[in-house]
């Protein structure tokens, strides 16, 4: 397919088509915009800004990518054994099964709150997969391993115990752990832009990230509470770190390493190196200081014997809890504006002829979409797969089409919403062949 204009061709025309048998809406009153949009341009030459003369287009590798995934997941394998065997075995397979079991109920809390923000855009499976291995093997790794040195450099040479206690838990754990959860974001940015390439991506990296690291962490500290419990006899040792760090606490980790992906993913969807350091440095740093507020905070209030929980129940409300509910607000705004997104900016594909307004409507509801799939998987399972591809690159093709307002179009951009385009094209043609009667009544 050739460019010869600065705006993307109309498609090939086409038979009348059939009324959306997946939730559109055919009847409904046009009048005021005889396509059908009801939001405004965000841009006064789209989507021609992506126009242009095709530049010849570079001879992909996809092994390359792949190998190196593959590369990556083997160390990660590796580093995983020998993390049960010198870590996890030490701690007795019935001790370890036991903080295993336990440690199931934060991540599933994590995990299912990624899935419901990760599933309006989703990301490629493999990259969730990466990092969430990377939190909970990498970074757990990298943590024990420079914890020590970073550990011994800020010591004083006479150091008490309670001093060591506070420092341990206060400087290093915050500052080391952030960074080695925080690797791993850069590691996908060297992957490339595709993986986080807003702020909502780079918070559920973030959180998949920091879900791996807290559920490794979790075993280790269900493990020595259990241990400590068998030792003396009472089972409410056990019972209060799992609640503390499995009820109450579950999203801890999250906030503090959703920050600094928050930063970057900013900086991503700007396309701007400063903001990439800026921001990201920021962000990591801020996350820094959280993490060392919610481990300074047992030693410096108040213990009561008769009530020893009521001090920190108390300081839990008034500072943890509100903002805990900042960050979720925060999220929650980034999901809504995402759905505005893609709305404005496949709208602008449609005018421009490559989407039916109920094809517009049909994509930026999950309600819609799912009774899309449900549609096309009456007509079998190479149908059903064609109405998700389709759902998946008219998405992405959305969603690049907005960060590129805010940076320099090049023969990239526009060399991957050729790409975009056509395979939507050819999974609307594969739907309609797959869905038209053999013969017509």
């Amino acid at each position: 397919m050739t460019y010869t204009t600065g705006s993307p061709p109309p498609p090939a025309p086409q038979p009348p088509a059939r009324a959306a048998p997946y939730g559109g809406s055919a009847g409904r009153d046009r009048t005021s915009d005889p396509y059908g949009y009801d939001v405004e341009r965000a841009d006064p030459n789209a989507p021609a800004r992506l126009g242009g003369s095709p530049a010849a287009r570079r001879r992909r590798r996809p092994w390359v990518r792949w190998a190196l995934f593959g590369l990556s997941f083997l160390m990660l394998a590796a580093a995983a054994v020998g993390l049960y065997f010198f870590v996890i075995l030490p701690l007795g397979f019935g001790t370890s099964l036991v903080a295993f079991t336990a440690a199931l109920v934060p991540v599933g809390m994590i995990l299912a709150a990624v899935w419901w923000l990760d599933r309006y855009t989703p990301q490629p499976r493999i990259s969730l997969v990466y990092a969430f291995a990377w939190g909970a093997i990498g970074s757990v790794l990298l943590t024990l391993f420079f914890g020590t040195f970073f550990d011994a450099w800020i010591s004083p040479e006479e150091e008490t115990q309670l001093v060591g206690t506070f420092l341990g838990a206060v400087v290093q754990a915050p500052v080391v752990e952030e960074a080695m959860k925080s690797a791993g974001l850069i590691g996908l940015l060297i992957w490339g832009r595709r993986y986080i390439s807003g702020p909502l991506d780079g918070v559920v990296y973030a959180a998949l990230i920091a879900g791996g690291f807290a559920f490794t962490e979790n075993i280790l500290y269900f493990a020595r509470s259990f241990h400590q419990a068998q030792a003396a006899g009472e089972v409410a040792v056990f019972w209060q770190t799992f609640f503390l760090r499995g009820i109450l606490s579950p999203f801890a980790h999250v906030s503090f390493t959703a920050l600094c992906g928050l930063g970057l993913g900013i900086a991503a969807e700007r396309r701007s190196l400063m903001l990439y350091f800026g921001l990201g440095v920021g962000g990591l740093s801020l996350g820094m200081v959280l993490h060392a507020l919610w481990n300074g905070s047992t030693f410096f209030l108040p213990v009561d014997p008769e009530a020893p929980m009521a001090g920190f129940l108390r300081y839990y409300a008034s500072v943890q809890v509100p903002i805990f509910l900042l960050l979720v607000g925060i999220v929650l705004f980034l999901r809504l504006r995402e759905k505005r997104i893609l709305r404005r900016q496949l709208s602008e594909y449609g005018r421009a002829g490559w989407l039916s307004p109920d094809e517009v409507d049909m994509l930026i509801s999950m309600r819609r979409r799912r009774r899309a799939e449900s549609w096309a998987a009456r007509h079998g399972a190479v149908s059903r797969m064609g109405m998700r591809h389709l759902i998946r690159s008219a998405v992405a093709l959305g969603m690049e089409r907005h960060s590129v307002l805010f940076g320099r179009t090049t023969a990239r951009t526009r060399a991957r919403e050729r790409e975009l385009l056509e395979e939507i094209t050819a999974d609307r043609r594969l739907i309609g062949a797959l869905t038209a009667p053999v013969v017509r009544g």
